[in-house]
């Protein structure tokens, strides 16, 4: 890798850095699988392929994992229940499945959706309240105003 890829890599957002690892592993495995193809070597390309699906694979973990450790941490920041990898009765949770390649526990889209309408009632909740205070704000200041106007006539009338 060049010495440029790795100073931009370390500097760009995990989403951008995992967008460009898709990117480097389709386009690889595309030429690879191209010049198999070329050279009518079949079981070259169905071992590319199966490679090519597998790394994939992997790539769409990551990208999972990444998505989940934000939700998963935006809603503890917000304190905001996480859906429940088991049900009560022990089976498998709809928003939860596990990664057949690392083995690791990532949110369905499901999932996703459901922490992130959770999260966002939470915002707007909060906004709500804030939104409440500034009203209360806008008002004790223009009593302020207008008293101290009123002050300020009283005083240039004496």
């Amino acid at each position: 890798m060049s010495l440029l890829y790795r100073l931009t890599h370390r500097l760009l957002p995990a989403r951008t850095r995992l967008a460009w690892s898709r990117s480097r592993i389709e386009s690889g495995y595309a030429k690879d699988i191209g010049t198999a193809r070329r050279t009518k070597n079949h079981d070259e390309v169905l071992s590319l392929e199966s490679a090519r699906l597998f790394e994939l694979g992997l790539q769409q973990e990551e990208e999972d994992s990444h998505l989940t450790k934000q939700l998963r941490r935006k809603a503890r920041r917000l304190r905001v229940p996480i859906p429940r990898v088991r049900n009560d009765d022990g089976s498998i949770s709809d928003q939860w499945y596990e990664g057949s390649q690392t083995g690791g526990w990532y949110l369905t889209n499901a999932g996703i959706l459901s922490l992130r309408e959770e999260i966002r009632k939470e915002q707007k909740a909060r906004h709500e309240g804030r939104a409440q205070l500034i009203v209360w704000l806008s008002a004790i200041t223009g009593i302020v105003g207008a008293i101290t106007g009123l002050v300020a006539v009283l005083q240039k009338s004496s």
